[in-house]
């Protein structure tokens, strides 16, 4: 017999499960050179419920795409998913973007901050202007 306090706890994993295949489906069609490379290195990575770790792998590899060509394609669109999922109203959504992606930009060592911030929707540079705070 399921208790009530388990089958409350299945019915949020069900909530991750779909932020996960959602989130995951959107960044792939987005950025489908992030999608080549990620199905190329996955091997050695468990990523099923793993949408924070999805998405600071895709920092990272963002934060290398702006070191080699800022003003790129593949930038631009990162850029794009990225304001798309800044659209959101959805709490958990906004902070696996804030914390899954803009702080890990942000601390990012050759990445010129004015330039992401330039590329971000106004609502996130707020978000991305905060880590200032803690981080120089």
């Amino acid at each position: 017999m399921v208790t009530k306090s388990r089958q409350k706890m299945e019915e949020l994993n069900k909530i991750d499960d779909f932020i996960y295949k959602t989130l995951n489906d959107l960044l792939f069609d987005a950025v489908p050179e992030f999608k080549t490379l990620f199905s190329l290195d996955s091997s050695n990575y468990n990523f099923s419920g793993g949408i924070y770790l999805l998405m600071n792998e895709f920092a990272s590899f963002l934060a290398k795409e702006i070191e080699i060509e800022p003003a790129g394609a593949v930038v631009s669109k990162s850029f794009a998913f990225i304001n798309q999922l800044g659209e959101s109203n959805n709490l958990e959504v906004l902070n696996i973007l804030k914390v899954g992606i803009l702080e890990i930009i942000y601390t990012e060592k050759n990445i010129d901050r004015e330039m992401v911030a330039g590329c971000l929707s106004e609502k996130l540079q707020k978000y991305f202007c905060e880590f200032s705070h803690y981080y120089n």
